[in-house]
């Protein structure tokens, strides 16, 4: 019994000296003292890159930027380092400034940031000569392009230049129903031609037809000849409705075999497509371009269209583009994209008259009116917008 006894408090008393060696220790004095594991006060640092700057060409809207993604370090082992903000090195940055903040993490949650920007900015065309990427300008050796000031305007001033510009031609065309061409749809404010479509608060009757729309009809005073070169930087509007750039003659001033329409549509898109013909598909995506000839007295005129379309990289209404087209010749017509050739066309019948330039938003019959009147976007959604128009002959 004495034994067992003498056992179990040794037993005991060894499990509380391992107890009492592990939670304390003894001070000079032989008191016991609590110990706390030190504490890490020192941040971890990291350093950023400098601010990156890219250009970019006037039809582009961002680049693959590649940079050296910064790593943080600290004291003690266990440091992360994440990105908080931006892109990471290796994506398309848009045009403008991305701000790229990383943030080095230690293991005792001290936190310490830093940050760089990537500035892309457009390269905007000259308005002292045409638009045209790299090799890509048609000029014949020895000749340059100088521009034609009165089939011309930078749309900068905040003033319509009536003595360029019709603001509609009731006595030609009023348009086609139900979209009525309305002078109120055309303003010229913050350094563009902004045509903005709505919906008529009271339908009108014209000669029969009922209208339900307002569009716009900007037409050139002066006449355009072979051999010129037009383009335009537009950004569509949203809606069903067109946003368009092209040129036409006026029948009546043609005698004998001249007697005829011609007519070149270097852009027509729509914003919103309500068609469901498998060709218009993809009219809120693309330049589409014709040339036509039509109504002509002459049978042995050749009359039937010929035209091209490409996509444009995007819906036709989320930013500009630069659409344009080479008169080059009576017979050969050819289309340009972003500064870049995209396709030729060769007309059915000779295109030799001369053809007035159209800024014109429209409805098309093939195009119809949505159920919900296709109004229901912002201003801004509904209107298109000409940042200018330029046009050039070879000297």
């Amino acid at each position: 019994m004495f034994k067992e006894n003498l056992s179990f408090k040794l037993i005991v008393f060894l499990f509380m000296s391992v107890n009492i060696s592990v939670t304390s220790c003894s001070s000079n004095d032989g008191s016991d003292v609590e110990t706390e594991e030190p504490k890490d006060n020192i941040d971890p640092t990291i350093a950023c890159i400098s601010n990156i700057s890219e250009v970019v060409d006037a039809s582009s809207n961002g680049k693959e930027v590649t940079y050296t993604t910064p790593v943080g370090s600290d004291n003690l082992p266990g440091a992360v380092t994440s990105q908080t903000k931006g892109l990471a090195s290796g994506e398309v940055f848009p045009v403008g400034t991305t701000t790229n903040t990383f943030q080095v993490k230690d293991a005792a949650g001290n936190t310490v940031s830093c940050s760089f920007d990537v500035v892309v900015t457009r390269d905007e065309p000259s308005s002292n000569a045409p638009y045209f990427i790299g090799s890509a300008d048609p000029a014949p050796s020895g000749k340059s392009w100088s521009k034609v000031e009165n089939l011309s305007d930078e749309f900068d001033d905040g003033i319509f230049d009536e003595s360029k510009w019709l603001n509609t031609d009731p006595k030609r065309w009023i348009g086609r129903a139900p979209g009525i061409f309305k002078k109120n749809t055309m303003t010229e404010t913050e350094n563009n031609l902004r045509l903005t479509a709505y919906k008529l608060d009271t339908p009108e009757m014209v000669n029969g037809n009922t209208f339900t729309h307002a569009g716009s009809y900007i037409g050139s005073k002066a006449a355009a000849q072979v051999g010129y070169y037009f383009e335009c930087r537009m950004k569509a509007n949203k809606t069903f409705m067109s946003s368009t750039f092209w040129l036409i003659n006026h029948r009546n001033e043609g005698t004998g075999c001249d007697r005829r329409v011609t007519e070149l549509d270097i852009q027509e898109c729509v914003g919103q497509v309500t068609a469901t013909a498998d060709w218009a598909l993809q009219f809120d995506e693309t330049i589409h371009s014709n040339t036509h000839s039509r109504q002509a007295d002459c049978p042995a005129t050749g009359t039937g269209s010929v035209g091209g379309n490409t996509e444009v990289g995007g819906k036709v209404w989320s930013d500009y583009h630069i659409y344009a087209a080479w008169w080059k010749s009576a017979t050969e017509i050819e289309f340009y994209l972003d500064g870049k050739k995209v396709y030729t066309a060769i007309p059915k019948a000779d295109f030799d008259l001369p053809m007035y330039l159209r800024m014109v938003v429209e409805t098309y019959d093939w195009n119809p009116v949505p159920s919900d009147g296709g109004m229901t976007g912002t201003e801004e959604e509904r209107t298109t917008s000409y940042d200018w128009v330029r046009t050039w002959e070879l000297k």
